[in-house]
């Protein structure tokens, strides 16, 4: 399986960051015609759904990287079968609300349908939280951070052990009524490891060997570090 994790791999006009390589290194990991599936964050929203996957589908496109099928998975398709899952070269993960998504990929049970997939995932944003053995669920309002029993920490699709932060320097500097965002993620960190990717930036894993392009943050037991960008990808240590 090849493996994508971004923060957001587009531009504000849609098109595609071709920062770090990503663009190549996608085109790399699919066949020249692809059946694609973008998997819902907002399950019950078929149009946005469908706008939403065409725009990704165009965005492609306009690369070279054509798209046979665009399919969609949300309440429409949720009873959607391990073999029509795997039928489709690439799986994109959308952004959108941690836990809405997390709760459709229990329902659809596609942890499960997804062992022995063997073709190439892109994940955004909160895709890129849920793909993870742990997806962490950063505070959305006030009472989030406030509530120390809510559940910050959810099973996600174990693809990876990585769990990032998205959108880094955005998702640091937000403030909920006084409430610094940053401070929560600190305390959270304690025992644990968080990688801050900014947009453009992203990790790229090749059936388990993880290599992460671009200027990112490590972030661990309430310390934060800087990894520039450089001409050589990274590890995550």
């Amino acid at each position: 399986m090849k493996l994508f994790l971004t923060s957001n791999p587009f531009m504000p006009d849609g098109s595609i960051n071709e920062e770090n390589d990503f663009l190549w290194n996608i085109k790399f990991s699919l066949p020249y015609e692809t059946n694609a599936l973008f998997v819902a964050s907002t399950y019950n929203d078929a149009l946005p759904n469908d706008r939403e996957a065409t725009k990704i589908k165009d965005a492609f496109n306009s690369k070279g990287i054509f798209f046979r099928h665009m399919d969609v998975l949300d309440y429409r398709t949720a009873s959607m079968t391990k073999e029509e899952i795997a039928a489709h070269n690439l799986i994109i993960l959308s952004d959108g609300k941690v836990p809405l998504q997390n709760d459709f990929i229990r329902i659809t049970g596609l942890k499960q349908k997804l062992e022995g997939y063997n073709g190439t995932v892109l994940s955004i944003g909160t895709g890129s939280m849920n793909v993870s053995e742990e997806a962490y669920i950063i505070p959305e309002s006030e009472s989030d951070i406030l509530n120390g029993d809510l559940t910050r920490f959810r099973g996600g699709l174990g693809l990876t052990k990585t769990q990032i932060i998205p959108n880094y320097e955005e998702t640091m500097a937000a403030n909920l009524n006084g409430f610094a965002v940053r401070d929560r993620i600190l305390s959270d960190s304690r025992g644990r490891k968080f990688l801050g990717l900014p947009d453009g930036s992203y990790l790229m894993s090749t059936d388990g060997v993880e290599l992460i392009y671009g200027t990112h943050y490590k972030i661990e037991d309430r310390n934060i570090t800087r990894i520039d960008a450089s001409f050589m990808a990274k590890a995550f240590a």
